[in-house]
């Protein structure tokens, strides 16, 4: 790149992987949701790079969803909240995927280290996929999953004001939509704070392949119009549901204290700066975090740079005093 806006410890960490995927045949243009499984089958790679983090007991349910579906609900407990008397906070995780693709027990690793760090308990609920399974399936599970916490605060030993909601990517705008349901239900007591990785929002965003910062991206316009349309039917100009692109919604107040970090680098940049601002307005406490020179997912691909500590750091202080 002549231009390189790469963070300079992020392009010198990336270089095995950029010159191993010069080797490689080009990939096949992104068409359809079998195109764009196949171009980003390799992310699963980075996610099992991800270091492990000991002292952290695993624990699966199988709860049902809106329409019965049993999905498995995952909790992983680190040793410092299984020696911390209840009720105690607790977290309930929602991995990324753009809403059509990933598990949690692809995500285990990651899960853990937010775990581990934070000494809290998470759950995550295995949610179904697009297009299998579009709009409302994957939001009903992860509401589902919140509903459980609060039925079985008691014998797991929560404390219902004390469930933050926490999303990557797809999974993010997942948590959102679900703070949303329950801000409109009037879910009590209500969740006490949302933290964002550079979330998923708006069924709107694209960046044409000419825009100057495409070459960055690892989470591409065109990835983004046919998830989009896979999830929720979307052509990113009809109308669709808040629940389904949280950037629809109209009224943004009462939502829970809320942080928001992504990269200079991402497609979602935009739409969570001005998501950030909409939520100000509103009169919701904001923290917002971007981070100059890496692109989407930038803290898996490169966990032990200084930015992605800063990430991680940053995140696990958000769920501080919860």
């Amino acid at each position: 790149m002549a231009d390189n806006k790469f963070d300079p410890e992020y392009f010198q960490t990336i270089q095995p992987l950029m010159a191993l995927k010069a080797s490689l045949p080009l990939p096949v243009p992104t068409t359809d949701i079998d195109s764009l499984r196949a171009n980003s089958a390799s992310f699963e790679l980075v996610l099992a790079a991800i270091p492990d983090s000991p002292d952290i007991t695993e624990t699966t349910y199988q709860i049902p969803s809106k329409d019965g579906t049993l999905i498995t609900l995952y909790r992983f407990t680190p040793a410092a909240a299984a020696a911390t008397p209840g009720p105690r906070a607790a977290v309930l995780h929602h991995h990324g995927g753009g809403y059509v693709q990933n598990t949690v027990d692809q995500f285990r690793k990651d899960i853990k280290r937010y775990a581990h760090g934070s000494g809290l308990t998470f759950y995550a609920a295995d949610y179904r996929v697009a297009p299998e399974h579009p709009f409302p399936a994957p939001f009903d599970d992860c509401y589902a999953a919140l509903e459980w916490l609060h039925a079985n605060a008691a014998s797991e030993q929560i404390d219902p004001a004390r469930i933050a909601l926490f999303g990557i990517s797809a999974g993010a705008g997942l948590a959102t939509a679900v703070a949303l349901k329950a801000r409109d239900d009037k879910v009590s007591p209500p969740i006490k704070k949302l933290v964002l990785a550079y979330p998923m929002l708006d069924d709107r965003t694209y960046w044409p392949e000419e825009h100057p910062l495409s070459p960055y991206l690892m989470w591409t316009g065109a990835f983004n119009r046919i998830a989009w349309g896979a999830y929720a039917g979307a052509d990113g100009v009809k109308e669709i549901s808040p629940y389904a692109a949280p950037a629809r919604a109209k009224d943004l107040s009462e939502l829970p204290p809320t942080f928001i970090d992504c990269g200079e680098l991402d497609l979602f940049r935009d739409e969570d700066v001005e998501f950030g601002a909409r939520l100000l307005k509103a009169g919701v406490s904001v923290e917002l975090h971007l981070y100059p020179g890496v692109p989407h997912a930038f803290e898996m691909v490169a966990v032990d740079i200084r930015v992605s500590k800063l990430a991680f750091e940053n995140r696990v202080r958000a769920l501080e005093n919860l």
